[in-house]
C-alpha cells in the first residue's frame, strides 16, 4: 500500500471520528482521549503491532480493545471507532489516524501547530515569550512543539503551515560560506 493511500484512509477514519465527536459535542473530551491513545501508541508500539497482526479470531482484538477502553474510560465514540478500525484491519494505521484527528481538531479550533527547532531547550521565560510573540504575529492560538537539534548551533527554525522561518546560526554560516567561497547555499 502506498503512503498516499495510507494517509487518505487514515484521514477518512479521523474525519468520521472527529465528526461523530463534534455531533455529540464532546470533541474536547475525544481530543483528550486521542492524545492519551497517541501517548500509549508511542510507548507501546509492540503491543499495538500485535493488535495489527492478522489473526483468525477478531474477538480477541475486540476483547483487548474493550478492556483497555473500559480501563482508561474512553467514550463510546472512541471505543466504537477503535473497534471499527480493528474490525477493518486498520490498526496498523492508528498512528496516522490519531495524527489526522489532532490536525482536524486544531483546524476546527483555529489552533496553529508551530514546530520550533533550537540547539538547546528554551527556558520557561523564553518559551512564554516565544509563545506570546507567535500568537500575536499569527493572530491565532498556537500549539508549540519543540525539537532540539544541536546542528542548528543557535537561533531558531520555526515551521508552521507551509512557512519556514530559519534564523539559525547554521543557516547564516552556510550563507556566509557560500558568499565567501562561492559554494551553493542549501
Amino acid at each position: 500500500m502506498q503512503k498516499y493511500s495510507k494517509l487518505k484512509i487514515a484521514a477518512n477514519y479521523a474525519n468520521a471520528w472527529f465528526n461523530a465527536a463534534k455531533d455529540k459535542k464532546i470533541e474536547d473530551k475525544v481530543f483528550d482521549e486521542v492524545q492519551l491513545l497517541q501517548a500509549s501508541y508511542a510507548q507501546n508500539k509492540e503491543t499495538w503491532n500485535i493488535l495489527a497482526a492478522p489473526i483468525d479470531d477478531d474477538t480477541i482484538k475486540q476483547t483487548i480493545i474493550k478492556t483497555v477502553a473500559k480501563k482508561i474510560k474512553l467514550s463510546d465514540i472512541s471505543t466504537d471507532t477503535l473497534l471499527l478500525i480493528a474490525q477493518n484491519g486498520r490498526i496498523a494505521l492508528l498512528e496516522f489516524i490519531l495524527d489526522e484527528f489532532i490536525k482536524l481538531y486544531y483546524q476546527d479550533k483555529g489552533i496553529v501547530e508551530v514546530t520550533v527547532e533550537t540547539a538547546v531547550a528554551l527556558s520557561d521565560a523564553q518559551d512564554k515569550k516565544l509563545h506570546s510573540v507567535l500568537e500575536d504575529k499569527l493572530n491565532s492560538k498556537i500549539k508549540l512543539k519543540y525539537l532540539v537539534n544541536r546542528a542548528v548551533l543557535g537561533g531558531l527554525r520555526i515551521n508552521f503551515n507551509s512557512f519556514l522561518i530559519d534564523d539559525t546560526l547554521q543557516t547564516k554560516l552556510k550563507r556566509m560560506n557560500a558568499l565567501l567561497g562561492g559554494g551553493n547555499v542549501k
